[in-house]
């Protein structure tokens, strides 16, 4: 196995619920009919990207 490739990956564990679950199996299935190629994992992925950065810049602008 090559940890070169992976220097960059963030490893993230989560626990769902049964309703949050749903909820991004709903939105998977949406994507894939619109032949996007979803998973419940690029999903939250692109979540938790979204939020990261959010809170990157809000954390910049409250330093002046």
């Amino acid at each position: 196995m090559e940890t070169g490739s992976r220097t960059n990956m963030r490893i993230t564990t989560i626990e769902l619920t049964e309703r949050p679950y749903y909820f991004l199996k709903e939105k998977d299935l949406e994507l894939q009919k619109q032949n996007q190629n979803a998973s419940i994992v690029s999903i939250i992925r692109d979540l938790v990207e979204k939020d990261r950065q959010e809170w990157t810049k809000t954390r910049k602008e409250k330093r002046g």
